[in-house]
């Protein structure tokens, strides 16, 4: 969908391991610094990337973590935009589209919503609960996947088109994307898109434990002795504007939304396409979305979660699309794999590098596997950086990727 209105990113906001804010991320990308930290469980993980404080509650989502990180990276996002009211001139022309992972239910909310209704001989009191369930405070009303979506377009009166997307790991760079096409097609001047997750809580580990995808100690992306990845958690917020728009105000653009290319592998639930053909189709699609060749990327900004066969299969979709002399990064070594979130911090995480001129190192990365056979850099390299491919791969096959460049590069 290459052509129509050119797509500027005029503010960001994020929360992640390594902080809150874009400039806590920026930096620690730089300085290729490890924000894991040991993880208290009796499950076989001894390290997450967690935010350790700093993060503000909201009344409107009690114990619902993951939000209280996208509004925080909301408010970010819109101060660096240069507020609502210099943002929104036209409510009706403001979109927003938001990726979201499982919910965030937790035990105790089982127990309050739940157990009230068990009967005689353990059965539930189905009518009962289901009047209960009617309330907004029963926890699968405050955990329903749109609400968050819905509660930022109340706050920013954004009355123009939305979205929730629930593609498990690139649900956040899918809702990037739905952004700024929206705006492409002309049908909004704004769009506030991102994602959000936390699965740092029991439930959460536990699935992940059980699908054997968690490595028990370091993550290590595209090395031989990976075995499985680091669960992080996190937000980013982006705001999306059409170039016109954001010149009538005189606000200028970190960085502009150049395509975006999606696919599914329809192959298995959990399993990647072992040649990872999907991940090659969602990044030629995003290269023709952005009308460029392959040899116009500076640098690849990988899924790279360090699980066997996930790196694998998108090693080889890479070097089909570039070859393999083209530099290429995970940082989920350092930050983790923040699920839902992932693409929209990666997609600030890219924008950084070509703000800043970086490209940061894979954390963890200690002997390259030979069957990825890619430019993987272990360290942070200070280089200009003009256009960044950012690759998000979920459960299922659902692959997105996006291309960011410096304005009028």
């Amino acid at each position: 969908m290459t052509g129509g209105a050119e797509v500027h990113i005029t503010g960001v906001g994020v929360c992640s391991a390594a902080g809150l804010g874009y400039s806590a991320l920026a930096e620690g990308l730089r300085s290729g610094v490890d924000f894991s930290s040991p993880l208290a469980t009796t499950l076989p993980v001894q390290y997450a990337a967690q935010i350790i404080e700093g993060i503000e509650a909201d009344d409107d989502f009690p114990d619902d973590r993951k939000s209280w990180l996208a509004l925080n990276a909301f408010q970010e996002a819109v101060l660096d935009a240069g507020g609502l009211s210099a943002l929104n001139d036209c409510p009706e022309r403001c979109g927003v589209f938001l990726g979201t992972g499982l919910s965030s239910v937790t035990a105790n909310e089982i127990e309050e919503d739940l157990y009230p209704h068990l009967g005689t001989g353990g059965r539930f009191d189905r009518v009962a609960m289901a009047q209960d369930l009617r309330t907004g405070g029963a926890a699968p009303r405050r955990h329903l996947p749109t609400r968050l979506t819905d509660e930022i377009r109340r706050r920013a009166q954004a009355k123009g088109r939305f979205g929730t997307s629930f593609s498990a790991c690139a649900a956040s760079a899918q809702a990037i994307a739905e952004g700024a096409w929206a705006i492409r097609r002309g049908e909004l001047d704004v769009a506030i898109v991102g994602g959000q997750d936390s699965m740092i809580h029991p439930m959460g580990l536990l699935s992940f434990v059980v699908l054997g995808a968690l490595a028990e100690e370091r993550c290590r992306p595209f090395d031989r002795e990976r075995a499985g990845f680091m669960i992080g958690e996190g937000a980013a917020i982006l705001v999306l504007e059409s170039a016109e728009h954001a010149r009538k105000r005189g606000k200028g653009a970190r960085a502009q939304f150049l395509g975006a290319g999606t696919s599914a592998d329809a192959w298995n639930v959990t399993a990647p396409h072992p040649e990872g053909a999907g991940a090659r189709m969602a990044m030629e699609r995003a290269l023709r979305d952005a009308g460029l060749e392959s040899s116009a990327i500076d640098y690849v900004n990988a899924h790279g979660t360090g699980t066997p066969l996930g790196d694998r299969a998108e090693a080889s979709a890479i070097c089909g699309v570039f070859g393999p002399n083209t530099r290429v990064a995970s940082i989920k070594g350092s930050l983790g794999h923040c699920i839902a979130a992932a693409g929209a911090i990666e997609a600030v995480a890219s924008i950084a590098s070509i703000e800043l001129g970086f490209v940061p190192g894979t954390f963890g990365l200690q002997q390259i596997d030979p069957a990825c056979p890619i430019q993987a850099e272990t360290e942070p390299l200070f280089v200009p950086t003009q256009r960044v491919l950012s690759n998000s791969f979920g459960f299922g096959g659902q692959n997105c990727s996006l291309v960011f460049g410096r304005v009028n590069a």
